[in-house]
């Protein structure tokens, strides 16, 4: 279970309502309809309750005139896919919101039945992720710096920082060049798989391929932590399977995170290194 502090609240928005064309038939493009939004967003409010100040908290004004600005300027098929983007425009727009929640309500939908409204809810928040970088085919520092560039201008990711680089020998018997391996520290909104598919397109920019597993490659990107969130899925799990084994993640992870809990072993990425070196 996630732990805020207490000085986050919620700030709600409920039942905005937005005349606005969104809907799979021809007409709901063309005709304007009716769309009621509730909004959810968690914010630290110490500094403003500290200060009584607005400008040290969200202003719900300019919010709501950014939620009907979207819903205008904007034609979705779907109300998932207008609460989604919803979620990420607000987050977009507003760095100190840490979590947002909204439910998109479709009063008038094409249906026969009697009902009150149909509607989507759809949730967001910023999640603090750790990944791994590695090259050990030409210029392996401008492979990694390519990768950090492309995490900077990728929308949705926040770069904060990368440790510093070590030179490492393979790992796993089968590559035969030495890597260059760092952690970058970053902040998204994208989920875990959203991110997984980023890193992969970044991987294949520079010529990343996947003939021999462990082999020699031009970039790898793994995701180390996703927050404290476990994913066990086929193609993907976080976090990272085998980082607890692999000193030249630990390392660089322990410059960026050291007293951070593995989620799964309870131990810190501190303590998680001193055990792999026998300390």
């Amino acid at each position: 279970m996630k732990k805020y502090l207490n000085n986050n609240s919620h700030i709600i928005i409920k039942g905005l309502e937005i005349e606005a064309c969104h809907g799979v038939n021809s007409e709901e493009k063309v005709n304007p309809q009716k769309w009621v939004v509730d909004i959810d967003m968690l914010v630290d409010i110490s500094k403003a309750s500290e200060k009584d100040d607005l400008n040290e908290t969200i202003n719900y004004a300019k919010v709501s005139k950014l939620v009907v600005a979207f819903f205008k300027n904007n034609c979705f098929n779907l109300i998932e896919t207008l609460a989604d983007r919803l979620c990420k425009e607000i987050l977009a727009n507003y760095e100190s919101i840490k979590e947002v929640e909204v439910e998109v309500k479709k009063p008038n939908a094409p249906m026969n039945q009697i009902f009150e409204y149909v509607s989507v809810k759809a949730k967001k928040e910023r999640v603090l992720c750790y990944i791994a970088l590695g090259s050990n085919i030409g210029d392996r520092d401008k492979y990694l710096d390519n990768a950090i560039n492309a995490l900077k201008n990728t929308k949705d990711i926040k770069f904060i920082k990368e440790s510093k680089r070590l030179n490492t020998k393979p790992y796993g018997g089968v590559a035969d060049g030495d890597f260059i391996n760092s952690v970058a520290e970053i902040e998204t909104t994208l989920t875990p798989r959203e991110l997984l598919k980023v890193l992969n397109e970044i991987e294949a920019n520079e010529g990343r391929t996947r003939d021999v597993h462990w082999g020699n490659r031009t970039l790898d990107l793994d995701i180390i932590y996703y927050g404290d969130y476990i994913v066990q899925e086929e193609d993907l799990i976080i976090p990272h399977i085998d980082m607890h084994n692999r000193i030249f993640v630990l390392d660089p992870l322990c410059k960026l995170c050291p007293k951070k809990v593995h989620p799964l072993y309870g131990l810190t990425t501190e303590q998680l290194l001193n055990k792999l070196l026998n300390i």
